[in-house]
């Protein structure tokens, strides 16, 4: 009787912990980053995960020595962006973008984005709580 109960709990507990985790890795925003202060980085477009739980762009970021820095962009979830039509042709590896955001915190190249600029000067402005294009900052 006990070895059944025993197998019962083990799975409780294994199974308590796969939904409590994804919970418990979603965190503030001010966890990971200064939310009160903002940067801008001007760089070259490595790469863009369309993941979930927020879309991240890699970008490399020319220093004023000359060396190259790559950083971390991180977007909203994936149904904001699309609800602000972008999508996977939206951006372009080898594209020289803007990005106004919140730096990482402890010096990490990464950033919490809240304005991106195309070439062409097209803004998309992304808060905390919504995406709007074409948004004064």
């Amino acid at each position: 009787m006990f070895k059944r109960n025993g197998t019962a709990v083990a799975a409780l507990l294994v199974l308590s912990f796969v939904l409590i985790a994804p919970a418990y890795a979603h965190h503030s925003a001010s966890s990971e980053y200064d939310v009160n202060r903002t940067i801008q980085v001007t760089g070259v477009m490595t790469q863009m995960e369309w993941i979930n739980p927020h879309a991240e762009m890699h970008m490399d970021v020319k220093n004023a020595d000359g060396t190259v820095t790559p950083w971390v962009i991180s977007f909203a979830g994936l149904s904001k962006l699309r609800l602000a039509g972008m999508n996977r042709q939206t951006l372009s590896v080898g594209t020289k973008y803007v990005v106004v955001g919140n730096p990482g915190r402890n010096g990490l190249h990464k950033l919490l984005i809240n304005k991106l600029t195309f070439p062409d000067g097209h803004v998309f402005q992304m808060g905390q709580d919504s995406i709007r294009e074409g948004a004064q900052q």
